[in-house]
């Protein structure tokens, strides 16, 4: 266990003690902050700073009350003001904002800097580190590239028996995901983050991908002598779910699915006339917006002044119920348990109200196994881990406001964030 402990003296305010306790030094593990020896009743305020590894800085701060016994407990006690207001132990972290620049950096851990002043007089200061998960050889995990029948970057963690393991599928953004990736590797699991578009020898964009290409993945991570074969569950987000749910369906000897913003059907590729993806050489039916929908969708939100997004395009498919009971995904046929998590303001597209499509698909299936949605409020498309920031708990969400919009609240992403990690976490150690 980790301690920071700071005491200052001033003419007005004697041994002021600030203690910041960390169980772990990881950026997604939980820090306790209190204060101490204040006078009852004085109004301090909580300035926190970080520098991230682009040299971009990061602020918050929050007012506090000190209780009758001169004390101040953030897992407890309220902020009154500043970067947010309410009982969250973690406020602080996750309210931070950067002038500059709209995502925190997480190639490195950051040095955070925390001050309490009382009426602009600084009281106590400490500076603590937070470390990334991306760190990899101080947490003891080996990062290896395989580019050859399959390209993937591949996560072990150091353990004297055998691993569990993930493949973890991201979505359109077509990037290695080394964030979530290397959070679950801190955790304890062998994780194969699958490239599947967008990179060389693989196609350009999501366009007929095969499932006998993840089939090779898993084949690939099954073999290897530190997994645990029997015990490999599969993770995809976004367009990524949609290959996680349809594996899972057509092949065996997966634990568990986790699908992050997903959809219940399968969505056209990126080329005119095929689908997204493909098994046995034929491509799945899939669902398309037409481009008369496309455009007066376009129009009506310029005319609206409302910030570009898919999600009524997408949305708009459901009219057509012929078209969406083709392309829906056959999730009554995955033999193992199923967790769905959705933000109810995502904007993307409509991934609650698919999620809840494949609820009911599944009840009315009798479907034998454990099925979970998880949905969070004022959440969007992004929370559970879209990018650097996006989905780890207690870091600031991704700022939109000078991009496609998303959708959700900077507090309801970030709420979202830490708790679905811990909601996720629990429904893959209760069914590995």
């Amino acid at each position: 266990m980790l301690f920071c402990s700071a005491i200052s003296t001033t003419a007005k305010q004697e041994k002021v003690e600030l203690v910041i306790k960390q169980e772990s030094d990881l950026y997604h593990k939980p820090v306790h902050i209190k204060a101490s020896n204040l006078n009852p009743g004085v109004k301090v305020k909580f300035s926190l700073t970080a520098i991230d590894a682009r040299e971009n800085e990061w602020n918050s701060e929050a007012y506090y009350i000190a209780d009758e016994q001169g004390d101040i407990d953030l897992s407890t006690m309220p902020s009154i003001g500043g970067s947010y207001t309410g009982t969250y132990p973690m406020g602080l972290f996750w309210s931070m904002k950067c002038d500059d620049y709209h995502q925190i950096t997480t190639s490195k851990g950051f040095e955070a800097s925390l001050t309490l002043s009382i009426d602009d007089r600084i009281v106590a200061q400490d500076t603590f580190y937070r470390r990334s998960t991306r760190e990899l050889d101080e947490l003891g995990i080996t990062g290896i590239q395989k580019r050859d029948s399959i390209i993937a970057n591949y996560y072990l963690p150091s353990s004297a028996n055998k691993v569990p393991a993930i493949i973890y599928l991201g979505g359109s953004g077509g990037g290695f995901r080394q964030e979530r990736s290397s959070l679950l590797a801190s955790e304890g699991f062998a994780v194969l983050n699958l490239k599947y578009f967008r990179f060389d020898g693989l196609p350009d964009g999501i366009t007929e991908i095969p499932l006998e290409y993840v089939a090779k993945a898993h084949q690939w991570l099954a073999n290897q002598p530190e997994v645990d074969a029997s015990n490999i569950g599969i993770m995809g987000r976004s367009m990524g779910s949609q290959l996680a749910l349809l594996y899972a369906a057509h092949f065996d000897s997966i634990r568990y699915v986790v699908a992050e913003a997903p959809s219940n059907v399968v969505w056209f590729g990126w080329e005119d006339g095929k689908s997204s993806f493909t098994y046995e050489g034929k491509g799945f039916p899939y669902a398309e917006y037409s481009d008369e929908d496309s455009e007066r969708i376009e129009k009506q939100m310029e005319a609206q002044g409302v910030q570009y997004h898919d999600g009524p395009k997408f949305l708009s498919t459901f009219k057509d119920s012929i078209m969406i009971d083709q392309a829906a995904i056959r999730v009554e046929h995955i033999q193992c348990p199923i967790l769905f998590i959705s933000g109810k303001e995502d904007m993307t597209w409509p991934s609650a109200m698919m999620a809840d499509r494949m609820m009911a698909r599944l009840k009315a299936n009798a479907f034998g196994y454990d099925y979970q949605h998880l949905s969070y409020e004022n959440a969007g498309h992004n929370f559970a881990g879209g990018g650097q920031g996006c989905g780890i708990p207690f870091l600031p969400p991704e700022d939109y406001s000078q991009s496609a919009a998303k959708g959700g609240t900077d507090q309801g992403n970030a709420l979202a964030a830490a708790q679905s990690w811990t909601d996720m976490l629990a429904f893959i150690i209760k069914h590995r």
